[in-house]
């Protein structure tokens, strides 16, 4: 999903169309819970994250013998985090709140990697 998302085939409309269905989601489900700010704000922590360990995934010389292992501990980490997060959730409702989880890091991955590609108006 990462590489269709850095992608040319993923288009600003396609990236548009994600976002707002995320965020409806999140609203549909903030309906039901609220997910409490600091674990919101630990999702857009994760999502984050995940755009700078790709962005530093890349920046490793394909010649470095560890690229395959610091590539497992990269893609690992997120979920780790996110597994994380959703284990010390309230019990009340819980599957709502880590789509909630789920959601609010995907966020935080897309405003970064937007912002970062965007178009340079000045240069």
């Amino acid at each position: 999903m990462l590489d269709f998302w850095y992608s040319e085939r993923c288009t600003r409309q396609i990236k548009l169309i994600i976002c707002i269905a995320v965020c409806a989601i999140i609203y549909y489900c903030s309906n039901i819970q609220q997910l409490s700010p600091l674990f919101a704000g630990l999702s857009l922590a994760v999502g984050l994250a995940l755009h700078f360990l790709r962005i530093a995934h890349l920046n490793i010389v394909n010649t470095n013998s560890y690229k395959p292992i610091f590539q497992i501990i990269f893609s690992m980490l997120p979920i780790i985090a996110l597994i994380a997060l959703i284990i010390f959730l309230p019990q009340t409702h819980k599957a709502i709140l880590a789509i909630q989880c789920i959601c609010f890091s995907a966020i935080g991955l897309f405003l970064v990697s937007i912002y970062e590609n965007r178009a340079k108006r000045f240069e």
